[in-house]
């Protein structure tokens, strides 16, 4: 069944009602931001969420999580794709991705929108540590979205700032990121040589014997191919 025009503004008005906080009956709470967010919204789409307000309440009573040990940033984007189904904001005069970079991921867009600012080389360390909360909160397919932004992205780096905030996050985070976050940061090395001319990389070479024994695995693996 479509839906008319009519009936697509009235549940668009009722989402941006919903996002604002309106019935809401749970209180995420992380550094110093609150989120009024809606079970029913966040919780089926995650299990860590979910398992987290399985605590039985008072009558009235609103549940609350507070996540002290996640990055604020990260939470407020984990929140938004739950309700949006993307979380990258477009800025003011935002420079559109290259026609490379939208074929690269698949994009059937045809205005600039969310899903084509998130393609932004700037956005390389939020999508990493998207990519961690993804996996913590149990969000398959927020997971699958950070780190498709961040291969559609890799091809295209020239920030040597932004290539060494996401590797840090991939490889230093308290919660294993895993091989797909990680593999991503190794291609970006191989792919760009020219950031090993970079001195903050090279001190996170030194600290980070991991992402160094990655890269030269998979160099040697090239070669023998």
């Amino acid at each position: 069944m479509k839906i008319d025009d009519k009936s697509s503004r009235s549940l668009q008005d009722a989402l941006l009602l919903a996002e604002r906080g309106l019935y809401s009956d749970l209180r995420i709470t992380c550094g110093t931001d609150e989120h009024l967010v809606h079970k029913v919204l966040v919780c089926t789409r995650s299990s860590f969420l979910a398992e987290a307000c399985s605590e039985p309440l008072e009558v009235g009573e609103k549940s609350l999580i507070h996540l002290p040990d996640d990055d604020p940033e990260a939470v407020a984007a984990v929140i938004s794709y739950l309700y949006r189904g993307s979380y990258a904001h477009p800025e003011s005069g935002a420079e559109r991705p290259s026609k490379e970079q939208l074929d690269a991921g698949k994009w059937k867009v045809s205005v600039h929108g969310e899903e084509t600012a998130s393609l932004q080389e700037k956005y390389l360390g939020l999508h990493a540590k998207v990519y961690i909360l993804a996996k913590k909160y149990g969000i398959q397919s927020l997971k699958e979205l950070a780190l498709n932004n961040v291969r559609c992205i890799r091809p295209h780096i020239t920030s040597p700032h932004n290539f060494v905030e996401a590797a840090e996050i991939a490889y230093t985070s308290p919660i294993p990121s895993g091989s797909g976050m990680r593999h991503q940061v190794v291609l970006g090395l191989y792919q760009h040589p020219s950031l090993f001319d970079n001195e903050a990389l090279k001190t996170l070479l030194k600290r980070l014997p991991d992402l160094m024994y990655d890269y030269i695995l998979h160099e040697y693996r090239w070669r023998i191919k």
